[in-house]
Formats: structure tokens, C-alpha cells, sequence
């Protein structure tokens, strides 16, 4: 997938304050993403890759899992 995979999932660990493994599949609702904890990644990931999302891309379902938000981040890196 890319370098960027591992920054992904640092800044999840990082907002979610959770040092433990988290599958790429995992609903991080249950490890504790809620609105405000999303808001909080998805600045980070817009300050670090120097991208923007969309307000219509800014969907909680779009940053329910690990794999969710790199497909995210990976277009909006491709675009």
C-alpha cells in the first residue's frame, strides 16, 4: 500500500490512545472513534499528507475501519 499506511495507523493509535493491535477491519467505533475523535484524526491526516477532504467525503462510515480511511488518504493522494 505505501509509506503512508504506517503513518495511517500511527495517527489512529495516536487518537485513539491505543497502543494495542487493531485489525484492518475492526470497527474502531468499539475502540473508541466517535465524532469528536474522528474530527481529531482527520486533521491530522489532512496536516501530515497536506491533502483536503471534501465535506461530502467527511462521513463516519468513510472513517469506520483502518482500511476505510487509507482508501480515503490513497485517493486522495492518486488525485
Amino acid at each position: 500500500m505505501g509509506n503512508y499506511q504506517n503513518i495511517v495507523i500511527e495517527k489512529i493509535h495516536q487518537v485513539l490512545q491505543n497502543n494495542n493491535d487493531i485489525s484492518f477491519n475492526d470497527d474502531l467505533s468499539y475502540l473508541g472513534m466517535d465524532s469528536f475523535n474522528s474530527v481529531k484524526l482527520i486533521v491530522k491526516l489532512e496536516e501530515v499528507f497536506d491533502i483536503t477532504f471534501d465535506d461530502e467525503e467527511l462521513l463516519f462510515e468513510n472513517f469506520s475501519t483502518i482500511n476505510k480511511i487509507l482508501e480515503c488518504v490513497k485517493s486522495k493522494l492518486n488525485s
